[in-house]
């Protein structure tokens, strides 16, 4: 994992799989979500799939700068990703985001759209409006702070709960694994406060997004209980070159046995942008 700063002065910590020479793919986390909840071994089998895979901390979360001052939008934040991908000397990159990520990555194409190849948006939304699981959010960002790791780990195993897939067992020894890495690397849940904030006061992008024109493809579970599949839905009726699936019981996760189709799914939407 490296730390590398952006033109505009962001301080940004990330890391890579896979050959460099491979189209690049860049993975964009979701609210409060190190860059490790995108599972080292999903990365590895997109790498497989033939991608260099980037993944990141975005500000506020993990070993990437601090905004204690808060007052940013999820336009910063695709800002802070294109500076990324500058600061990488990578003009363009295949992004997939998930949830919160999603937004960031809708943003990235709306305003960086150069930086765009295609978009694989997964569980996501054109506003926070489609927030259906709001209280929970609300609920998560009241609790207390954890004063050792193992009650981090806890407080972050409860959290979770509410993305559990119902037609999935939840793999909770990971999330437990996870929970303790993250307060290893910066625990820090006040950040989950700035990010709701710059989710908030960002914008609806659905009047815009009819000139997203790159290859989208938009992953949902049916079984979502934070953003319903009618955030994709409506992401989909507005970006004429989408496709969109929604997944039997799957909820607000990444389910081990859809791996193969959902990394199946990116492969043949980011083969329709190089065509």
């Amino acid at each position: 994992m490296t730390t590398i700063t952006t033109p505009t002065g962001v301080s940004l910590n990330y890391d890579t799989f896979g050959d460099p020479g491979a189209p690049p793919l860049l993975l964009i986390q979701g609210l409060g979500a190190h860059m490790l909840g995108w599972r080292a071994d999903f990365c590895r089998q997109l790498a497989d799939a033939g991608f260099h895979v980037l993944r990141f901390d975005n500000r506020d979360v993990g070993l990437s700068q601090k905004f204690q001052q808060g007052g940013y939008t999820l336009a910063d934040m695709a800002d802070d990703t294109a500076g990324l991908l500058t600061a990488l000397d990578i003009p363009a990159a295949h992004v997939v985001g998930q949830s919160m990520g999603g937004m960031v990555a809708q943003e990235l194409a709306l305003n960086h759209p150069t930086r765009v190849l295609t978009l694989a948006l997964i569980y996501t939304a054109p506003s926070a409006d489609f927030i259906a699981g709001r209280d929970l959010v609300e609920e998560r960002t009241q609790w207390p702070r954890a004063r050792d790791r193992d009650e981090a780990i806890a407080l972050y195993l409860d959290n979770e709960a509410v993305c559990a897939s119902p037609g999935y067992a939840q793999d909770t020894a990971w999330l437990r694994e996870l929970g303790g890495q993250m307060y290893d690397r910066d625990y820090d849940p006040d950040g989950i406060l700035r990010q709701m904030e710059a989710l908030d006061n960002s914008p609806d992008r659905a009047p815009r997004l009819h000139a997203v024109t790159v290859p989208t493809t938009l992953l949902h579970g049916d079984g979502d209980r934070l953003i319903g599949p009618e955030g994709s839905k409506a992401i989909h009726e507005l970006i004429t070159d989408s496709t969109l699936t929604i997944y039997p019981a799957m909820g607000h996760e990444l389910p081990r046995p859809l791996w193969p189709r959902i990394i199946t799914q990116i492969q043949e939407n980011t083969a329709r942008g190089s065509a």
